[in-house]
Formats: structure tokens, C-alpha cells, sequence
């Protein structure tokens, strides 16, 4: 009796071999691409044209499109689409030390590619290394806010020329306190504010930012999570109105400073402190007394 099974695993044993052969041909490599059992290895071959490998990138398995960006005949139109899904394979591919060398690098321009690579958690160093010295401010400040990103690059991002590229690198959780200290007396207001934004920011650092000329710098102060009760007083009689109502918002005032902005002439900050869940019963009924039907409203809701 005629063993089938065996003969069909024994032709496509032979056809996995062909399949995986670099001295197989790239007509026949694209036939066997037609094979769904076939096709990531065909994805692998580096014998494999670009024409097979483009129809191969309509597949939506996995494996195929992983082989697909790793493979160095790969055209780069398919590789922007498809590398930023699987980043460690596009560190692999060997095309990318060969883009190095191109005036048209692909990973020194802003396209779709750069900007998500940029932002990936998932992207190798290798690749984030590369966009860091990308020219393009806009691919540089996704880098830097990558948490990802080892202190040396954002050593390297904290001096960049570009405004965005540094208050990327204030913002970023994984900043130092050493590079914190040193953006926090950055020329652009908008790195300075990112300093306060970050949770990680020191309270000696949060004094200091206190008292910026900027009000923008000092309503991030009064933002913070870390902004100890002293600097909270600082700031509630500071005279710039948006800053004292950062203080009315925030959940670590304490009554007293509720009780001081519950009178500040400025209706909004009043409202804030209506709104405030720390607020206490007997500010909140004196509140719902307020000319300002806004406030009263509010404080009749809390």
C-alpha cells in the first residue's frame, strides 16, 4: 500500500529546503512564496527579491513580516511601513549600516517610521542612538522623551541647540537629578517649566523655580505632587492670578490657604476653591453665599 502521507512529507520537506536555500533562485523563491507553510521562510531567504518580498508585506502574519524587515532586500518604502511594528528586527537588518552611509538615510528624515521608532519603548538603542543625531529637532525631541533612553543620550539631548529637544529631556522620567539642576537654569522658559512638571524634581529645585519670572514656571510649581506646604504659602500670594488658582486647585493645600483664597478677589480663584474636594463644610457654606453666582453654584455642588 502506497504511503501518502509520506510522500507528502517528503516533497515538502523538500520544497523547505529549497525554500531556505540562498542559492535558490529568486523566480523559484517567489513561486514558493505562494505557499502559506513556505512563506516566512521565504520571508528570510536573502535571496529573495524585493518584488516577492512587497507582496509578501500584504500578509498579516507575524512571523512573515518580522522575516520581511529584517531581511536586507527589503525595499525601504516597506521597511518605513512596517519598522516601526518591529523594531528589533529593523536594529538587525543589515540595511541600516548601509543607510548610514546614504545622503538620503531614511533615519535622519521625519517620516512615519522615525517619529513612532522615536517614541517606541521597544526600540533598541542602537536605533535610538542613531535618531538622536538625526537632524531633525522634531525626531531628536521624541527621543528625548523616550524613557527608554540611556543617561548618555540624555546627557547628549540635554545640550542640544533646539529648545523642544531639551524641555523633551525636562520632561522625561528618567532625567537625573544632575540634569534637572542644570535645565532648571535654561534660558527658554519652556525647558524651565518642564523641570516642574517633572514628579522627579527635587523640592531644592521646586524653590528654586519658585520664584521664575515666568508665571507659566511657577503655576507648574504649584502643580506639583512634591510642592511642600512653605512653597504652597509662597505661591498663594504671588501676584500673578493663574498661579494662585493652581493653588486654590490643588488637592495638598491646607485649609488655611483655602480659607486666605476664598477671599482673593478674583473670581475664578474663589470658584477653584469651591471646587476643591479639601475644601471644608463651613468655607464651602460661606462660599454659597458668594455675590458671584458662578462660585456660589459651585459650592453649593461640592
Amino acid at each position: 500500500m502506497i504511503n501518502i502521507e509520506g510522500i507528502m512529507n517528503k516533497n515538502f520537506s523538500v520544497l523547505k529546503n529549497e525554500a531556505t536555500n540562498e542559492n535558490t533562485s529568486p523566480k523559484r523563491l517567489d513561486t514558493l512564496a505562494n505557499i502559506p507553510e513556505l512563506a516566512h521562510l521565504v520571508a528570510q531567504n536573502i535571496n529573495t527579491s524585493p518584488e516577492t518580498l512587497t507582496k509578501l508585506a500584504a500578509h498579516d502574519n507575524e512571523n512573515i513580516l518580522k522575516a520581511i524587515v529584517s531581511n536586507a532586500n527589503t525595499p525601504t518604502e516597506i521597511l518605513i511601513k512596517l519598522g516601526d511594528k518591529f523594531p528589533q528586527e529593523l536594529a538587525n537588518n543589515p540595511i541600516i549600516d548601509l543607510w548610514l552611509l546614504e545622503d538620503n538615510n531614511p533615519l535622519f528624515e521625519r517620516n512615519k517610521l522615525t517619529e513612532l521608532l522615536a517614541k517606541n519603548p521597544n526600540t533598541p538603542i542602537n536605533l535610538l542612538k542613531i535618531l538622536a543625531q538625526s537632524p531633525d529637532y522634531l525626531v531628536r525631541s521624541e527621543v528625548a522623551k523616550n524613557t527608554k533612553i540611556p543617561i548618555s543620550l540624555l546627557e547628549q539631548l540635554a545640550t542640544d541647540s533646539d529648545k523642544k529637544v531639551r524641555q523633551g529631556v525636562a520632561e522625561n522620567d528618567n532625567t537625573p537629578v544632575s540634569l534637572l539642576e542644570q535645565l532648571a537654569t535654561d534660558s527658554d522658559k519652556k525647558v524651565r517649566q518642564g523641570v516642574a512638571e517633572n514628579d522627579n524634581t527635587p523640592v531644592s529645585l521646586l524653590e528654586q523655580l519658585a520664584t521664575d519670572s515666568d508665571k507659566k514656571v511657577r503655576q507648574e510649581v504649584a502643580k506639583s505632587p512634591n510642592t511642600p506646604v512653605s512653597l504652597l504659602e509662597q505661591l498663594a500670594t504671588d501676584s500673578n492670578h493663574d498661579v494662585r488658582i493652581e493653588v486654590a486647585k490643588s488637592p495638598n493645600t491646607p485649609v488655611n490657604l483655602l480659607e486666605q483664597l476664598a477671599t482673593d478677589p478674583i473670581d475664578n480663584i474663589r470658584c477653584a476653591v469651591a471646587r476643591n474636594k479639601n475644601t471644608p463644610i463651613k468655607l464651602l457654606e460661606k462660599l454659597a453665599n458668594d455675590p458671584q453666582k458662578l462660585v456660589s453654584s459651585v459650592a453649593k455642588k461640592n
